[in-house]
């Protein structure tokens, strides 16, 4: 195809609701340089990494001359660009999110609360919301309290009791209404908005978030409407010409946060750990994506009257369902329910028992890589073939919670391509006023400043509100920001500005609003045009360089310290003695061991030559330093 890109990236993109704007028209500036390979995001960027990879799906089936089952028009990058006129058009979003039934007056409150209105406003929105949502509860202990104040003074004691029965009454309103509204939030899976149409009886129902992304999906990657878009479509989708070689077509990962475990995960699952209930999934997803869901589950397991059908993985996992796990706004938008086998737990001190059946699989089979390891822990490190007799539900919601700007997701040693990174910088912040709206590093000596979040204010209250949400954010953030500073990433991530009245919660922006925010995007796309790869692969180089030379100059060290610790003169000999039986994690042959203790010896050596003789490679090295530390991957 003439004019087509040759070069690769891949790309990773923030959470931040209706920012996500950004994402789908810078998504198409880089496609004019760059095909994508890899694509990640959390959140918003999540529904925008979705939806640029069933554009990566459906231009290499037009590239292809592949089956397509939508006009070309619609599908690929020229689709993707329809799409994102409808996300710039005025009220399409703010269509998207449809209350459940009996939380429209809690939704408009929290959008209100956490949108760009001025202060009083939102103080009237607060004192009404307990009359809208509790009236009944309000009213009668109003009536309640008048009556006691007329039974005690007659006309005198109502009218004393008139401005104090009217406090309580507000105050026990308030307590029925918050009663009320987490009833109506537990009904619909802990959120206010399911993301599926509400049920209209006399209106026509209009789509929402959930269904109107499932079809967007659908129509970008060209797939039949009958069958979902998987991790499989997306990882064996027709290669271009001259294309390099890499396990996957193309790879999307997207963040999740798994609550109930207390950690972040990364989607797709690798294994089948996880199950599902039909009725709960039906008021989440599209009935045809559940029916599709069912049939490749198969036989269901049946506890306590409740069917609980295997959660497809890997391949088989919809790209639609990883996409409703990480975009789920604490309040905003339903979490997701999973179930885990409840297995019994063994005493302490007590060795697993052989199956009955010695087809089964062991109790604790082995995990060859971290991420079994990982996704094991989760049901207690058992992973059995036998079919569960109890279940534990695990809640998933939004992947911002935990990570929210997930820079780390295909980092190499040494990168084979570039992994752009989009970064939303909101408002409040003092650096959003310090660069230009859209930046991105032009040398080494930009991009390392410190993030500073401002926090005084006149008004006492609005500074401790500003702490406490400066605390949270420090926790959601700061392994993110101090990543984003470090020398091999800063030079990757193009940071987009954002005004008061632009994205967050504003799901009503007006026409000029939203083409602001679109040509922000274009902008933050066009300006990868000028990345240097040469400058990114040789910091990177020299990152690894540094780290490398001074973990192995640690580990000399650490063998070379002296006095040793008589008590743990075993424990010292064991990385060099073949002869020496471990205590756990044994190799399964002589040969490893044996290469293992040759390993140990040469960096061992290697450090104690560099400690000794040099040279140093961090003098000139890359600042600040990276270190290598061994993590577990999520």
């Amino acid at each position: 195809m003439a004019g087509a890109p040759t070069k690769y990236c891949d790309l990773v993109m923030k959470g931040g609701i209706t920012s996500g704007i950004v994402y789908p028209h810078a998504a198409l500036a880089i496609s004019k340089d760059y095909r994508f390979k890899n694509i990640g995001g959390t959140s918003a960027g999540a529904i925008a990494a979705a939806a640029c990879a069933a554009s990566a799906v459906g231009d290499r089936r037009k590239h292809a001359k592949a089956a397509i089952a939508y006009p070309e028009s619609r599908v690929g990058f020229e689709g993707l660009r329809e799409v994102a006129k409808d996300l710039a058009s005025p009220g399409f979003i703010y269509g998207l999110f449809q209350p459940a039934a009996g939380a429209s007056r809690a939704y408009r409150l929290i959008v209100t609360l956490a949108g760009n209105t001025g202060t009083m406003r939102k103080m009237l929105a607060l004192l009404s919301a307990v009359v809208l949502i509790a009236p009944i509860e309000m009213l009668l202990l109003l009536a309640a309290l008048l009556s006691l104040g007329y039974a005690v003074g007659g006309q005198t004691g109502v009218a004393a009791a008139a401005l104090p029965a009217m406090i309580c009454a507000y105050l026990g309103g308030t307590i029925f209404g918050l009663f009320r509204v987490a009833h109506v939030m537990r009904r619909n899976f802990l959120g206010l908005c399911t993301g599926m149409p509400r049920k209209r009886l006399f209106r026509r129902r209009k789509a929402a978030l959930t269904d109107s992304l499932h079809e967007t999906l659908q129509t970008l990657s060209g797939q039949d409407a009958d069958q979902p878009l998987t991790f499989g479509d997306l990882w064996n989708a027709e290669r271009y010409p001259n294309e390099p070689d890499s396990e996957h077509a193309i790879t999307l990962k997207m963040i999740t946060t798994g609550v109930s475990h207390q950690e972040p995960r990364s989607l797709p699952f690798e294994s089948g750990l996880f199950w599902f209930r039909r009725e709960e999934f039906e008021a989440l997803f599209p009935k045809a994506l559940v029916d599709w869901m069912v049939a490749k589950a198969g036989e269901p397991v049946t506890v306590d009257g409740s069917d609980y059908y295997r959660l497809p993985h890997g391949p088989d996992m919809p790209v639609l369902v990883a996409t409703r796990m990480s975009l789920s706004f604490p309040l905003l938008i339903s979490a997701v329910p999973l179930y885990e086998p409840s297995w019994p737990q063994r005493p302490a001190g007590v060795a697993p028992q052989p199956p009955a059946d010695e087809n089964a699989a062991p109790e604790e089979p082995e995990q060859q890589t971290v991420i079994e390891s990982t996704e094991a822990l989760t049901t207690g490190g058992r992973r059995q073939r036998a079919r569960p007799t109890g279940f534990r539900i695990c809640w998933f919601s939004d992947g911002g919670i935990s990570s929210n700007f997930p820079i780390h997701l295909f980092d190499r040693a040494l990168p084979r391509w570039p992994t752009f990174a989009i970064n939303l910088v909101y408002p409040g912040t003092a650096d959003a006023g310090t660069r230009p709206d859209v930046f991105l590093p032009e040398d080494n000596n930009q991009g390392w400043q410190r993030h500073y979040q401002p926090i005084a204010h006149p008004s006492a209250l609005r500074e401790l509100s500003g702490f406490l949400f400066g605390i949270v954010a420090t926790m959601q953030n700061w392994r993110d920001l101090l990543q984003s500073r470090a020398p091999g990433h800063r030079e990757r991530i193009v940071h987009v500005s954002l005004t008061p009245q632009e994205g967050g919660m504003n799901l009503d922006m007006p026409k000029e609003m939203l083409a602001a925010v679109s040509r922000k995007g274009i902008e933050a796309g066009e300006a990868f045009a000028r990345f240097s790869f040469e400058n990114h692969y040789w910091i990177r180089w020299r990152n690894l360089a540094s780290a490398l030379q001074r973990y192995t100059v640690d580990i000399a060290e650490s063998d070379a310290y002296q006095p040793k610790i008589s008590d743990y003169a075993e424990a010292y000999d064991l990385p060099r003695d073949a002869t020496a039986t471990p205590p756990s994690y044994r190799f399964r042959s002589k040969a490893e061991r044996d290469e293992a203790e040759r390993l140990f010896e040469k960096l061992a050596a290697e450090g104690g030559t560099w400690s000794d003789q040099g040279p140093d490679l961090t003098k000139t090295a890359p600042k600040p330093l990276p270190q290598m530390q061994i993590m577990p991957i999520y």
